[in-house]
């Protein structure tokens, strides 16, 4: 008798259908993505499909599959494909990847050969992780070039993930149906990938939004495509827990990926105001109520104290970041009319100071980039008697060695998720 060989979409549907049974977390989820298949080298999504190579899906053991699709189903739920802003595209994926494989591990799941697992990333956003990456980065020596001018195997030094060769993807940030070529890898003639061609470890990438036509995204249409999948990751989570089939390590991370984006420009603005002093007089009176017949004192602002601005020159506030920074402070300047604003750049210690004056337009010039302390930027402030109206602190939050709360106002401004024992903290969205 001669049996018929199953299809690579047989095998991609079994594969669901076990994955709606025995994880249904990730099954449910999985459903609503399409399958299609494309030219790359393994397997990718961009929140509205999972295009696949089926050379690459004929390889995989079945449970291996049902790892690789779980992969995908995670780096959706987590908003990854609505999140990269403007990083580097591959370097995200690593990151991405990196913060999701734990969590699939965790949960039983099989991954193809050469996953990236990295104890030293537990817990971590992929912004987290990106940062420290993009870091280590910048202090390593460039890495070598393939022939298409990627780096190779970012990331992946003795201290770092180890994937095994033979696993991955070059670059694939644009789907092959928007710029038809960009993510083609080379294949072998039996239709395989060719694990020269690939980025170690990527299995599973993460391409940006694009919309139903398969164009990128708007800001607006991957706003509303992180809710939509913030929403059902939410019910597909409580629908799991009711079978008795509750995913492990799943809930802080879609708890996290749910937090609102405010306007940093806004809560900055209000926090350096709240520290100006004020007091109210009826000459003139409050403008806002007089149309309405009513004569009300009006607030009456005088100019600030000094502010201290830290800059961590270990973590992950980049130029553009710190660009955007020092043009809003400078604006609020004008306003509150501070007697100085004092910058300090600190990693382990205080490298170097810069004062500006009332009115004075902010330039930064960081100097650092050793370990991280909190601790001397708060001694610096004591020892020269600075008695700042408040303190605003940029970090990346990756260090426990926190200063006793001081009696003046300090707002953590991070990309991280974590949150300071004291003061506030904001975390900075990327533009």
């Amino acid at each position: 008798m001669k049996f018929r060989q199953t299809t690579t979409e047989e095998r991609l549907t079994r594969a669901r259908t076990r994955l709606v049974l025995d994880q249904p977390f990730f099954g449910t989820l999985s459903l609503r993505l399409k399958l299609a298949p494309g030219l790359l080298a393994t397997m990718a999504t961009d929140g509205i499909r999972i295009v696949y190579n089926p050379g690459f899906v004929d390889q995989l053991k079945p449970a291996e599959l049902e790892g690789t699709l779980a992969h995908e189903v995670l780096h959706c739920a987590l908003g990854h494909h609505c999140r990269r802003g403007n990083r580097d595209p591959r370097l995200w994926n690593e990151a991405a990847d990196l913060a999701i494989n734990p969590i699939l591990i965790k949960n039983g799941f099989a991954l193809p050969s050469g996953a990236l697992i990295d104890p030293a990333f537990t817990n971590l956003s992929a912004e987290e992780i990106y940062a420290r990456l993009l870091q280590k980065r910048g202090q390593e020596s460039p890495a070598p070039t393939q022939s298409g001018g990627q780096p190779s195997g970012v990331g992946t030094t003795s201290s770092g993930p180890q994937p095994a060769q033979g696993s991955g993807i070059q670059d694939s940030s644009v789907p092959a149906a928007c710029h038809p070529g960009t993510n083609q890898t080379p294949e072998t003639p039996e239709g395989t990938p060719d694990p020269a061609s690939m980025r170690p470890g990527g299995f599973g990438e993460v391409w940006d939004a694009t919309d139903d036509q398969g164009h990128p995204a708007s800001p607006a249409e991957k706003r509303r495509q992180e809710h939509e999948w913030s929403i059902a990751a939410e019910q597909a989570l409580r629908s799991a827990k009711a079978c008795g089939h509750e995913p492990g390590g799943v809930d802080r991370p879609l708890s996290e990926s749910r937090e609102s984006k405010q306007d940093w420009r806004a809560i900055l603005r209000d926090f350096i105001a709240a520290g100006a002093p004020s007091d109210y007089r009826w000459t003139p009176p409050n403008r806002r109520y007089i149309a309405s017949g009513l004569y009300l004192p009006s607030v009456e602002r005088r100019g600030l104290g000094e502010i201290v601005i830290v800059v961590d020159t270990s973590g992950s506030i980049g130029k553009r970041e710190l660009e955007q920074f020092a043009a809003e402070i400078s604006a609020i300047s004008e306003e509150a009319q501070p007697e100085a604003v004092h910058v300090v750049y600190s990693d382990a210690a205080v490298q170097s100071v810069q004062e500006f004056r009332a009115s004075e337009p902010l330039k930064l010039e960081p100097k650092g980039g050793g370990g991280t302390d909190f601790r001397p930027a708060f001694d610096w402030v004591a020892e020269n008697g600075i008695a700042p109206a408040c303190l605003i602190y940029l970090t990346d939050l990756c260090s426990d060695s926190f200063p006793e709360s001081p009696d003046y106002t300090v707002l953590w401004v991070t990309e991280s998720r974590r949150t300071a024992p004291f003061g506030e903290t904001f975390r900075l969205s990327p533009e």
